[in-house]
């Protein structure tokens, strides 16, 4: 076992009596039992000492020395104490739900969440995180080893406050000061300066330099800074990775560059008195999108390694690899059923209690939706806004804001009276005396955006028919039925991937053992490292094309280079298929190990039957059915499959005449 003490610093020096200084102690080898006979051998010096008086001779000094030694006796002198600031913030927080932001909305819980440090800084230095959330005085600064700002545009502070921590940064405390990513700084009613710096200032926008190339008129949100050599924290090859960085402006130039983006510092540090301070300017670095990044982690512990003056023994190289490697943070739960008919939420509308109003809507004449499609779709279009209004706001909420499991379950459709057999041929059009299945995915799909058609698939047919073959009973192909459909985004590896996958089930398997499941990317991050995330951002995946679409089956990493997470941070895209993706970098491919991993532990599934609608969110979602027994009598599984684009415009060079099928060729 290892025991080290603190740095000789005023603070890390328990005084208890004249002449009698014991060093805070620190517990290294927390597997180590003996440490606690150590601690328990030190509490009852303490406790002998209260108890008999042998304290310093002043009353003044006695009732200070008592105070120390009882707080002492309370938390655990190998525990230093951080406390975060929440009063003077509207956009910061520990726990995802104590703030209803307009401007944070459910989907982005992670954004200005830091819950994560508890454990994060808590678990490296074996402090005690402490939540302000009535701000500061003396008297609890006094309590404190580190004291973290974390503030915004919205943020004021007083002249006392701003005294109290300048006394306490001068006293030997320390202070970890961060503003946020939006436009605006945070402003001191006295001096109108971040508070309680006067001389600095953080820039009121974030910072940008172009991007490379082509669109060098563009200023990037996102960038990779090499830490500035010869700084306290900095070792060789460190590097930063921030989203949306604030400059610092340092009117006193008393601050010590450490990250600096065109010239302008970005992050730094100071020594105030016997204190230390630190600036970010802009915090978001530390969020759990971002603290997977490059050397983000190891640079936050080395930031308040050299704050509170911790012992060199400390590895923060290590401690920041188990904590981007090992653990799992997450601002929100995801819970353990999984059936989603039993799950209650948005994710799923019950239509029977509508029944009779949508069977008027459903057998009214309409144009045959092979024989005159352009009619056809434009009638269903129109007669989705007869739909009943709570159906259509359920559509409008997934459309807006999707949902934490990427799919929409609209049940109990009503359905076609009088059915032809299952398609032996599901490439060939089937004819219906009713066309209530096709009815509902062209309004549906019009509601969400622009129903479209492959001409590799189904021969380009909008209504495009699933069900099992003989020939394909166990090749990675929709007419599959033996071997399992794994976890896929559709036709990842195209162009014009399709923003929703509409599926109507029109008849169900023999045994309804069938389950479609679906895995959203809410959920899936949850269950993965800060560094696979971070991982996953990054253009190393090469997605296999499919087998319809001319290319061999099972063969991987034929088609584009591409990140498996894109778009927003705090709610990102996501494009993977399981069984025909590649990582380029070890790494990365054992990230998509792990992303597997994950999406098989958050799926949710459903056994789809007649009149069952489920919408997909393919950019949210990521989909799969289970093996089943196909018959091949006629009365085989049967669903009816539509694509849809949110807006027609980027296929349109893909698209002949204005029309509806995509008819992008690959070189496979």
């Amino acid at each position: 076992m290892t025991i080290t003490t603190a740095s000789p610093s005023p603070r890390n020096r328990l005084v208890i009596g004249p002449g009698l200084t014991v060093s805070a102690i620190r517990k290294v080898d927390r597997a180590s039992g003996a440490y606690l006979g150590i601690r328990l051998v030190y509490q009852a010096i303490l406790r002998s000492m209260l108890l008999s008086g042998s304290l310093a001779k002043r009353p003044a000094d006695r009732v200070a020395s008592r105070k120390v030694i009882q707080r002492h006796l309370m938390k655990g002198v190998w525990s230093m104490r951080v406390g975060i600031d929440l009063k003077h913030s509207t956009r910061w927080v520990t726990a995802a739900r104590d703030k209803n932001l307009a401007d944070r909305p459910e989907e982005c819980a992670e954004f200005g969440y830091l819950g994560h440090l508890t454990d994060v800084v808590g678990g490296t230095f074996d402090a005690e995180v402490a939540d302000l959330e009535e701000g500061w005085g003396e008297e609890s600064l006094a309590e404190l080893d580190l004291l973290v700002l974390p503030h915004d545009s919205t943020s004021r502070w007083t002249r006392d406050e701003s005294a109290a921590v300048l006394r306490f940064l001068e006293g030997g405390g320390a202070v970890l000061l961060f503003g946020d990513g939006e436009a605006g700084a945070p402003v001191n009613d006295a001096d109108g300066s971040p508070l309680p710096f006067p001389h600095l200032r953080l820039e009121p926008a974030p910072l940008g330099v172009p991007r490379p190339r082509a669109e060098s008129h563009i200023l990037a949100q996102d960038h990779v800074l090499d830490v500035e050599p010869g700084h306290p924290v900095a070792r060789p090859s460190m590097r930063a990775f921030l989203h949306r960085p604030r400059g610092i402006a340092d009117d006193g130039g008393a601050l010590t560059p450490l990250l600096r983006l065109g010239g302008v510092t970005v992050a730094g540090t100071a020594t105030v008195g016997e204190g230390r301070l630190a600036v970010i300017g802009n915090g978001e670095m530390v969020c759990l999108p971002f603290l997977g990044r490059e050397s983000n982690a190891e640079l936050l512990l080395g930031l308040v390694a050299w704050l509170v003056k911790a012992d060199a023994s400390l590895s923060v190289r290590s401690a920041a690899r188990d904590i981007v490697v090992n653990r799992r943070y997450a601002a929100c739960g995801s819970g353990r059923e999984e059936d989603l008919e039993n799950l209650p939420g948005p994710h799923r509308i019950d239509t029977r209690p509508f029944a009779r109003l949508l069977s008027q809507l459903a057998f009214r004449r309409l144009p045959h939706p092979y024989e005159d499609e352009p009619t056809f779709l434009t009638e269903a279009e129109l007669a989705y806004h007869e739909i009943p209004r709570p159906i259509r706001q359920a559509v409008t909420r997934f459309r807006l804001r999707s949902n934490d499991f990427g799919v929409l379950l609209v049940k109990g459709m009503p359905t076609d009276p009088f059915l032809p057999a299952t398609p032996a041929n599901p490439s060939t059009r089937v004819e219906k005396e009713t066309w209530l299945s096709e009815l509902w995915l062209a309004a549906f799909g019009a509601a969400l955006g622009f129903p479209f058609a492959y001409r590799q698939e189904k021969h380009g047919q909008i209504f495009q028919n699933v069900a099992p073959t003989p020939h394909n009973a166990t090749k990675l192909s929709s007419e599959s039925s033996s071997s399992m459909l794994d976890f896929h985004t559709e036709t990842a590896f195209h162009p014009h991937m399709p923003d929703y996958v509409l599926l109507y089930c029109v008849r169900p398997d023999h045994e309804r053992v069938a389950r479609t499941s679906g895995a959203g990317v809410r959920m899936i991050l949850r269950e993965l490292s800060l560094r696979d995330r971070g991982l996953l951002f990054e253009p190393l995946y090469r997605t296999g094309i499919d087998y319809s679409f001319g290319s061999a089956n099972g063969l991987k990493g034929n088609g584009p280079l591409l990140p498996v997470l894109s778009g927003d941070p705090y709610d990102p895209y996501l494009t993977f298929d399981l069984d025909l993706m590649t990582g380029l970098t070890p790494e990365a491919e054992e990230a998509l190990r792990n992303l597997a991993a994950a999406t098989r532990k958050v799926q949710r599934w459903v056994r789809l039957d007649a009149g069952d609608l489920l919408i997909v969110d393919n950019r949210k979602a990521v989909h799969a059915r289970s093996e089943f027994t196909a018959r091949y009598d006629g009365r085989d599984r049967w669903l009816q499959r539509m694509c849809v684009l949110r807006s027609p415009i980027g296929s349109a060079a893909d698209r002949r005449l204005g029309g509806r099928v995509v008819e992008t060729r690959f070189a496979v």
